[in-house]
């Protein structure tokens, strides 16, 4: 025998070994008295997996449930706030323009009644009323926009503490 042989028998060896190892690995009969010798029962086994199996999918179920659930109460308390505001929105616009018109009226019958005037005296006794008549109504406009305005964001607020006592179970904010 030469020294070239040597290598080569000792891979087929190594190659012979491996593929008995291999055959004993993939062999059913083997890997259940493999088992047997550690003390695992397969039976036992297939059941506690799938009872794992089982109860993680009834965690996930359980899981998405309530994420579905949140989600939803999320997206109608965002659509509630978005009506509220917008609500909001037209009843502060509707009552600037109220008063806009108001004041138009206002200056447009005073240019009227100064186009008559006849002398000094009667001019600063309507630009005085006039003016009077402008504070009061700017004073009654703020009044009403600022009422206007604590309504809609106690209304655009609303949803949201509805939502949070909801979730919470608390009903003082």
């Amino acid at each position: 025998m030469s020294d070239t042989d040597k290598p080569q028998d000792a891979a087929n060896a190594a190659f012979e070994g491996a593929r008995k190892a291999f055959d004993t690995m993939t062999d059913p009969k083997a890997f259940r008295e493999a088992q047997a010798a550690l003390g695992m029962d397969p039976s036992k086994m297939t059941e506690a997996f799938r009872s794992a199996t089982e109860r993680s999918m009834e965690q996930s179920m359980e899981a998405y449930a309530r994420m579905k659930a949140a989600t939803e109460e999320a997206s109608r308390t965002l659509e509630a706030t978005i009506e509220n505001a917008h609500s909001g929105s037209l009843n502060l616009t509707k009552r600037a323009l109220d008063g806009m018109r108001t004041q138009a009226e206002m200056n447009f019958t005073h240019l009227q009644k100064l186009a008559s005037v006849r002398s000094l005296s009667e001019f600063i006794e309507l630009q005085t009323s006039f003016f009077r008549q402008q504070v009061d109504l700017a004073t009654r406009q703020a009044r009403d926009i600022q009422s206007a305005s604590q309504s809609a964001a106690r209304d655009v607020l609303q949803p949201g503490r509805e939502a949070a006592e909801r979730a919470t179970g608390k009903t003082e904010f």
